[in-house]
């Protein structure tokens, strides 16, 4: 059985999910937002649960201001993320925090790069999928009957494409690839609340 935790970041309101599988207690957390958050922490901490990796749906800042402080305080976690993810991360201009308040977010690069395919972490089986669109780097990662978009699905409205690297041709190739799997899901999207996609 998985459990998932959503908590909404700041300064951008991103969503940071941890996903639990409680028969081994470990987890791992898709896109951390916040630097500094202790609330991650806690939630750890009052269910007895294991930080084993950070998933990283793609590179933009809101998604990965707690990177640092959860290498810093989990000396053996594990980031997981595409290729040109991991290359983007050390680039304050390429993950777009230099343009909020001339934030400089320096992030080491991911130990593990991925692609599309199976990948089996704390015991279960996920689904990446390639979506790029609101970047050219941007995976979902799915699991059973719960998919996790990123910033690609977003409850009423179309993805933001018009940052760099992003494409509404690629938008749009992603969602026709993507239509005939996701009716029925529940969406754990970038932003917002989670919504069945119909």
């Amino acid at each position: 059985m998985i459990n998932v935790e959503a908590f909404t970041n700041s300064p951008i309101d991103s969503v940071t999910y941890i996903i639990s599988n409680s028969q081994n207690s470990e987890s791992i957390i898709i896109d951390p937002g916040t630097d500094q958050d202790e609330r991650i922490i806690n939630y750890l901490y009052k269910n007895s649960l294991k930080l084993k990796f950070i998933f990283l749906t793609h590179e933009h800042f809101d998604h990965i201001l707690g990177v640092n402080f959860l290498r810093s305080t989990f000396p053996e976690i594990i980031v997981v993320s595409s290729e040109k993810t991991s290359e983007r991360l050390p680039d304050s201009k390429k993950n777009l925090s230099i343009f909020h308040n001339q934030l400089n977010l320096i992030v080491n690069k991911s130990e593990i790069i991925v692609e599309a395919g199976s990948l089996n972490i704390i015991g279960l089986d996920f689904e990446i999928i390639e979506t790029p669109g609101h970047t050219d780097s941007s995976l979902s990662l799915r699991f059973g009957t719960f998919f996790f978009s990123g910033d690609f699905l977003l409850k009423g409205n179309r993805a933001v494409t018009n940052l760099p690297t992003g494409s509404i041709k690629q938008y749009n190739s992603s969602l026709n690839k993507c239509q005939n799997i996701l009716n029925g899901l529940t969406i754990f999207p970038g932003h917002g609340e989670r919504y069945i996609y119909d």
